[in-house]
């Protein structure tokens, strides 16, 4: 039974209940792996849980239009109107992220036409190609961004708290002096690192060194893109 449904059922309006069951789960499925993939895989540090969601209920609801369109052509313009009427305000700012959402929809749609096969295979190779794109050199995995805050009047002793930032961070970015004593300047940087375990590392050097006073390090949060 289940070689049958994989070789694709003749499209026609109105599935058994056993057919819709199972394109619906099936919907369900794919789009929950599209939508840990997307987890997996997203490149900031928070992400957003109603994209999540989105991401599998669209599937399901793309799966059970299409089974409710059949091939009546009447039903599909009365849908049309009624999604017209819906005004959808979400800016989705990362390109990545519409991707993801239709990708989403794909499978919803494959589901719903019967098409078992492309929706399993097109799952597949998407979240294969996403992984792969993921540990690529153009992926982006998570960092922890953290600004350093220090004071310290020996120059030569800044570059070299410098340099080892710059070492030991995955991106580096010296803000503007802000403040100035009679004695210190108060330096700030903001550092990106993979690993946020290593700030405690580093903390304890800056710590260590005479001449550096007043050290602290701050975690800050990553902007969320929708």
């Amino acid at each position: 039974m289940f070689d049958k449904f994989l070789e694709g059922n003749q499209y026609y309006d109105y599935p058994s209940f056993e057919v819709a069951v199972f394109s619906l789960l099936l919907a369900l499925v794919l789009s929950t792996s599209i939508a840990y993939i997307y987890r997996f895989t997203n490149g900031d540090e928070f992400y957003s849980k109603s994209f999540f969601q989105a991401m599998v209920l669209s599937a399901l609801v793309t799966s059970m239009i299409m089974m409710a369109v059949g091939n009546n052509l009447a039903v599909g313009f009365g849908i049309i109107g009624a999604v017209a009427i819906i005004r959808f305000r979400t800016n989705i700012q990362n390109p990545r992220n519409v991707i993801f959402i239709f990708a989403a929809l794909s499978v919803g749609i494959a589901s719903g036409v019967h098409g078992y096969a492309v929706g399993i295979a097109g799952t597949i190779i998407f979240c294969i190609t996403a992984i792969l794109l993921y540990w690529s050199p153009a992926g982006g995995k998570m960092s922890h961004k953290f600004e350093v805050i220090c004071q310290s009047s020996d120059h030569e002793l800044i570059q070299e708290v410098k340099a080892y930032l710059i070492a030991r961070s995955k991106s580096f970015d010296e803000l503007e002096l802000r403040k100035r004593t009679e004695l210190n300047n108060r330096y700030e940087y903001l550092i990106f690192l993979e690993d946020e375990s290593h700030i405690l590392e580093i903390f304890e050097y800056l710590q260590s060194l005479e001449g550096i006073s007043d050290v602290r390090i701050i975690k800050k949060p990553i902007p969320e893109q929708l």
